[in-house]
């Protein structure tokens, strides 16, 4: 081999080791970058874990909750279809047959107004 082809060679194994150093020195810092982001995923998988169990929990209670609270509506429902019922009695039987007597009510309120005004009178005369 000739001095030219050794030089040449040893010029491109030369740059060959720089680029590879250049590579080398490039790759490392983002070889440490990614295993900070690995440490920081596993931090985070394991608090999203974490989480998802409480929120189990939440769930739970909230549908236990729920059907604590559907079984207030149904007897809710009950009492007004039985308070329903009680005001339709109420209506058709007493105040409809009453509502002659009811009618007089306000009269017997202004006679005995008239009565204790004229009582009032004679004392003070």
């Amino acid at each position: 081999m000739d001095s030219t082809t050794t030089v040449i060679v040893f010029i491109v194994a030369l740059i060959l080791a720089v680029g590879f150093l250049l590579l080398v020195l490039t790759l490392v810092p983002a070889i440490n970058q990614l295993k900070s982001l690995l440490k920081d995923l596993e931090k985070t998988s394991s608090e999203t874990r974490d989480l998802m169990g409480k929120l189990k929990d939440v769930s739970g209670n909230v549908n236990r909750d729920l059907e604590k609270v559907d079984g207030i509506i149904d007897s809710t429902m009950e009492t007004v279809e039985v308070v329903k019922q009680s005001m339709k009695f109420i209506n058709k039987n007493v105040l409809k047959q009453s509502a002659g007597l009811l009618a007089l009510i306000p009269a017997i309120k202004f006679g005995w107004n008239l009565v204790r005004k004229l009582k009032k009178e004679e004392k003070d005369v």
